[in-house]
């Protein structure tokens, strides 16, 4: 949030003192309805045993989000905006049962468990919810079109709430990233407005480690990559 902050404030001071008459600012502020498409490769890595899991997913969501923007005609309207979505989405809660006994063609007993063969083995619920997704971007129109492009960066928080076999536990991990698109806006009336819009999310690659160390000092650890794309539909009001 800190690194927001200190974005969305030297934008904030670049803006105004670019702008030279008060009649040439804008302000606008709206709601927002998304729907998002996003595409993940993630692979855990669990202590001691040296197993590697690789799995890819694609997730779909629709969310709502609040959005205030600034812009002045005097830099060829450019603009500066902060959206923000308290919830994106709930992830699907996923059960599966892990035995390494299994795996290296042995017997579970309780003297394998002991010795740790079989230590991290049982049922894995894995659950978690993505939320406070914030972003900071500039908009720029294209000419007098009702066109504009968009570009920005975008910070939300990964929660997790996962049961593991081997009592470890995963951090809530930072996610980060940036995202480009585009879109239109038309009027509704002498103040209000609404938008079509489309973008494309780049998040950087996570990584979380389990809470446990095993025997060897190794953590489990989850590492991701994702992508996602994004359409809303806004109304909003200008002043």
């Amino acid at each position: 949030m800190k690194k927001i902050n200190t974005i969305l404030a030297a934008l904030g001071a670049l803006l105004m003192l670019s702008v030279t008459s008060a009649n040439s600012v804008e302000f606008k502020a709206g709601v927002s309805a998304n729907g998002m498409a996003a595409y993940a490769n993630a692979q855990e890595a669990v202590k001691d045993s040296g197993r590697t899991t690789n799995e890819e997913a694609i997730l779909a969501t629709s969310f709502a989000s609040v959005f205030a923007e600034i812009s002045s005609d005097d830099v060829m309207g450019l603009g500066i905006g902060v959206s923000y979505a308290p919830d994106v989405v709930e992830l699907n809660k996923e059960t599966r049962h892990i035995s390494n006994c299994e795996n290296d063609k042995q017997v579970c007993t309780a003297e394998t468990t002991v010795a740790g063969i079989d230590a991290d083995g049982g049922a894995q619920v894995i659950d978690g919810k993505i939320n406070d997704l914030i972003s900071v971007y500039l908009t720029l129109p294209v000419g007098d079109t009702g066109a504009y492009v968009k570009a920005g960066y975008m910070q939300a928080t990964l929660t997790t709430n996962e049961q593991l076999a081997s009592g470890s536990e995963y951090e809530n991990v930072d996610l980060t990233g940036t995202h480009v698109g585009g879109g239109y806006e038309g009027s509704l009336g002498d103040m209000a407005f609404w938008r079509a819009e489309g973008s494309f999310q780049m998040w950087e690659d996570i990584s979380a480690s389990g809470s446990e160390a095993g025997g060897t000092g190794t953590k489990n650890k989850v590492t991701a990559e994702l992508g996602s794309i994004t359409g809303s539909l806004s109304v909003g009001m200008k002043f």
